[in-house]
């Protein structure tokens, strides 16, 4: 055969990448998403059954470390001090995963490794063709938040998911050839998701904070709140971006799945013009009392500092779903918690002052007046466990389950609850260690005053008296059903750390504990 002359060859290249844009070659089958850059259409591949469950029999992969644990460097966790302590199987968590259906779901949190998380194959990837059509997407995206999400049983009424403040990307996403609808959250996207310029991914950290939000399901099944939180897990992603500048970007690496919460947010009951009577009769008289005092104690254990309402769903029956758990155990700086249910921080006296509106403006001219009573609430306020215990504190009379766990927390030393939660460092299990013997000892509210770790100044607001019942005015506006005089103080959203970095450099435990 005659060989092609000298300056052929890139015509001939440059015919071949367009035949493989229009999915010719190959007999004219369509590429396959590996062997293109972008692809504009991918048709979903639904994956075999081997695929399916593999990763969740074999528990995950990754390098291991000490004891066995996956991704625990040598040393770092040891043996457990405490052989009553050890970690049972996961058989439930395998079992879970399996009837999800998520191909590849990882259950044990410390399987999850940093070179999972993001494309390793970036510049090369990016010199491939870009393709109209392909196949191979086992997993199938699509945007969050280009229309409202119907609730279901609640009359019609639609919320819109929040975009969120972190860098992650969320989707809708199902498995190829599935009918069941997960969030899927991908981190480390090489463009960020606020400006879409190329960024940069600290791997190990998203990986964290994947740990974390697996760490506080098992959490909260040990402490006997089962469901509060939805089921996570960490699975590949195999799909297309389905819209937007990035359209037809491959993602091709483990993103976090998270069972969609039922019901709507407090936020979109809040905003839907229209809505305020089932949020009276649901925030009023169907609500489950039971689950905001837990979630209310979880939220102090766990320092959680991200607890506001487009966090909390609620159903047409009451029950409560508490969501997005990623900025808890320390991840935020300097913060000890945030949360709405909590009294004494940012979000609890935001919710009952209203600080971008005009109830703000109403309590800064009438409270001060003299025989002021109350004036316009907004009915989340009723989310407050000092209404629904006897004399408006829990003291150390905690739920039995979270009782519990809490004792089994504070007897046990960091390198164990490391171990159990699936933690690689030691802050998250000193803040469970910490925080579990405090509340033991001092109750919740003297926790909740004292326990480190502790909050920097814009996060500390003087506790609110709480408003426990609502009415309906003769304008359909809420009140609270008793005299409710509320501590008007400024907002410290802007406030500046002045304090030195050394003064929040606590101790939690001791370095032997």
């Amino acid at each position: 055969m005659a060989r092609a002359r000298r300056g052929q060859g890139a015509p001939f290249l440059a015919a071949c990448l367009l035949l493989v844009q229009c999915g010719a070659l190959h007999g004219g089958s369509l590429p396959h998403i590996s062997q293109c850059n972008f692809c504009f259409e991918c048709e979903p591949t639904p994956p075999s059954a081997s695929t399916r469950h593999r990763s969740v029999l074999d528990r995950g992969g990754g390098p291991k470390g000490a004891g066995g644990a996956a991704g625990v460097a040598d040393g770092a966790v040891g043996t457990l001090t405490d052989p009553k302590w050890a970690t049972e199987p996961d058989t439930a968590y395998e079992a879970a995963a399996i009837a999800s259906g998520i191909p590849g779901a990882l259950v044990d949190p410390l399987s999850v490794q940093p070179e999972m998380i993001g494309p390793i194959d970036h510049e090369a990837k990016q010199r491939l063709p870009n393709c109209t059509r392909c196949t191979g997407c086992s997993t199938v995206l699509s945007d969050m938040h280009a229309a409202p999400v119907t609730a279901e049983g609640l009359e019609g009424l639609a919320f819109m998911h929040g975009k969120g403040a972190t860098n992650g990307w969320l989707f809708f996403g199902k498995v190829a050839g599935g009918s069941r609808r997960f969030i899927v959250k991908v981190y480390c996207m090489p463009y960020s998701k606020a400006h879409g310029r190329p960024q940069q991914c600290a791997n190990e950290v998203y990986t964290e904070r994947m740990r974390l939000m697996m760490a506080q399901v098992r959490l909260a099944d040990e402490c006997g709140a089962v469901g509060i939180t939805p089921r996570v897990w960490v699975a590949p992603v195999e799909a297309i971006i389905p819209n937007g500048t990035f359209r037809g970007y491959h993602v091709r690496w483990h993103g976090l799945w998270m069972e969609e919460a039922p019901g709507i947010t407090l936020h979109g009951l809040h905003t839907t013009r229209g809505a305020e009577n089932t949020m009276y009769e649901l925030l009023t008289k169907k609500m489950n009392k039971t689950q905001v005092i837990q979630q209310t104690v979880l939220d102090l254990l766990t320092a959680q500092c991200d607890r506001h309402s487009e966090n909390v769903f609620i159903t047409p029956a009451g029950d409560l779903t508490f969501i997005d758990n990623d900025r808890a155990l320390g991840v935020v700086t300097r913060c000890g918690g945030d949360s709405m249910l909590l009294p004494g921080n940012r979000y609890h006296t935001q919710l009952r002052l209203g600080y971008w509106g005009p109830t703000m403006q109403y309590y800064k001219s009438h409270a001060g007046k003299p025989n002021f009573c109350t004036g316009p609430i907004d009915m989340r306020v009723v989310m407050d466990y000092r209404c629904y215990v006897p004399g408006g504190k829990i003291g150390a009379d905690y739920p039995p389950g979270l009782k519990s766990c809490m004792e089994a927390l504070a007897r046990h030393k960091t390198p164990d609850i490391m171990r159990r939660y699936g933690f690689s460092s030691r802050k998250p299990a000193e803040i469970l260690l910490r925080r579990s013997r405090d509340m033991l000892m001092m109750g919740f509210e003297g926790a909740l005053a004292h326990s480190p770790p502790r909050s920097t100044e814009r996060y500390v607001y003087q506790p609110q008296p709480p408003c426990c019942g609502i009415v309906l005015d003769m304008r359909g506006t809420p009140r609270c059903a008793q005299c409710w005089q509320p501590i008007v103080e400024a907002q410290k959203g802007s406030t500046k750390d002045n304090g030195t970095a050394a003064r929040f450099k606590e101790v939690l435990v001791r370095e032997d504990e």
